[in-house]
């Protein structure tokens, strides 16, 4: 009802409006550059109200190209999203075939059909090259959900490109770790690469993290952190800092008892302290756990002035420690070679053969025992020709790469991976 009565009344406004302009129709004069324009006010008001349903038009026609336009239609966006994906597959097919002209021509459409859709930015920069290709990785650096992508792709680069430092694959590892900080794969290259540049205290950071994430067992890790323990006693050692020496050595020991280059370094470092019988203890210790020619080796060389008969006696005490072993048979037939004990020679060796153990080495032995004891060069050769037969003898080898090495590092000097080196052979 006041809504009827409001336009009543703005109709009776109207008309004496009207009535009065058509007594008073007045005049209106318009100097403009020299030039005169003549007309009632009446027509000047009518102009008025055409310009103002002119504006309102056009602004009703911006409204529908902003919102009704067909070319941003819902239909016809996704069509248009469904040919961006079919390009995208067909450059994905492309470069798997190692077409990269068509995967770049695919990609560079896709990305026209899908202007804000990464998709396509990650194939063209794996088809781009040089500045293109930067261009691709600082777009896709400024997204927050596309950043982690590129710098996945700046670290595969860096570790494929010859001339590339570690360093720079540990601060691209950086930057993704503030991206995902909790991630285990970021955690395990952080951590090879910290052991590539001996960062030991960054490698023990990340061995936890990569225990605390189940990424490894609690066996592996207890090694891994020998093998770093390790490593830190050798570069005290060399840097003369015996005490810690010492202290990372036994650590190493602590959580691997059986490991041998930890326990021969902590010996030669008691050696040299003029600690003989720490030494001796520790050796034996060792060998009663896992022998090892190299432990064997050591402990003949405690003695360096003793007597043919009292080495013979050492030795026997020692190897009784552990038998049954290998190394520990081994041992006892060189010494007594060496001392001319033939008979226990011969029964050290003959376990080995009843044993089903026997080595190259054993063979070897075994013709060295005809020579001294008989000087029978038949039985001698024909233990030599068994010996091109018989099982390799244990060497330090790396599992990665497979070279063999004299003695035990800690990276391979071949293929650089950490805690590759291992005693492979009959134990």
């Amino acid at each position: 009802m006041i809504r009827l009565a409001f336009y009543i009344t703005l109709a009776i406004s109207l008309a004496l409006g009207a009535v009065w302009l058509a007594d008073n129709p007045g005049s209106l004069l318009i100097n403009w550059q020299g030039r005169e324009i003549r007309m009632t006010v009446a027509i000047f008001g009518l102009l008025i109200l055409l310009y103002t349903v002119f504006c309102w038009h056009i602004f009703k026609l911006y409204r529908w190209f902003g919102a009704d336009n067909p070319l941003k239609s819902p239909k016809r966006m996704e069509s248009r999203r469904q040919k961006g994906l079919a390009e995208l597959d067909l450059g994905w097919s492309a470069f798997a075939i190692q077409d990269r002209a068509a995967a770049l021509k695919h990609g560079k459409k896709a990305r026209r059909l899908l202007p804000l859709d990464n998709g396509p930015l990650r194939l063209l920069l794996h088809v781009s090259a040089g500045k293109a290709r930067e261009d691709y990785l600082g777009l896709l650096e400024k997204n927050p959900n596309s950043k982690l992508t590129a710098l996945k792709f700046r670290l595969d680069k860096a570790a494929s490109a010859q001339d590339s430092s570690p360093k720079n694959s540990l601060a691209i590892l950086q930057e993704m770790r503030k991206l995902q900080p909790g991630n285990i794969w970021i955690s395990r290259k952080i951590f090879d690469i910290s052991t590539q540049l001996h960062h030991w205290a960054e490698a023990k950071q990340e061995l936890s993290r990569l225990g605390k994430g189940k990424a490894i067992d609690a066996e592996t890790q207890k090694h891994l952190s020998s093998v770093i323990n390790y490593c830190q006693a050798l570069e005290a050692d060399l840097s003369g800092q015996k005490k810690s020496a010492c202290d990372f050595a036994l650590q190493a020991l602590k959580n691997a008892p059986a490991f041998t280059p930890a326990a021969l370094l902590l010996a030669r470092i008691y050696l040299a302290q003029g600690e003989k019988s720490k030494a001796r203890k520790l050796i034996e210790t060792t060998w009663k756990i896992c022998p090892h020619p190299d432990l064997g080796q050591f402990f003949l060389d405690l003695e360096p002035m003793e007597s043919p008969s009292e080495k013979f006696r050492r030795i026997q005490k020692f190897m009784a420690l552990n038998d049954n072993a290998l190394h520990s048979l081994h041992l006892m037939a060189k010494v007594s070679l060496d001392t001319a004990h033939w008979g226990e020679a011969k029964q050290a060796l003959e376990k080995i053969l009843t044993g089903n153990m026997a080595t190259q080495e054993t063979y070897h032995l075994l013709s060295r025992l005809e020579i001294l004891q008989k000087n029978d060069q038949q039985a001698a050769e024909a233990h030599r020709a068994s010996a091109a037969g018989a099982a390799p003898d244990p060497v330090w080898h790396c599992g990665a790469c497979g070279v063999t090495q004299k003695n035990y590092v800690t990276n391979c000097p071949d293929c650089h991976a950490f805690d590759s080196i291992i005693w492979q052979g009959p134990s």
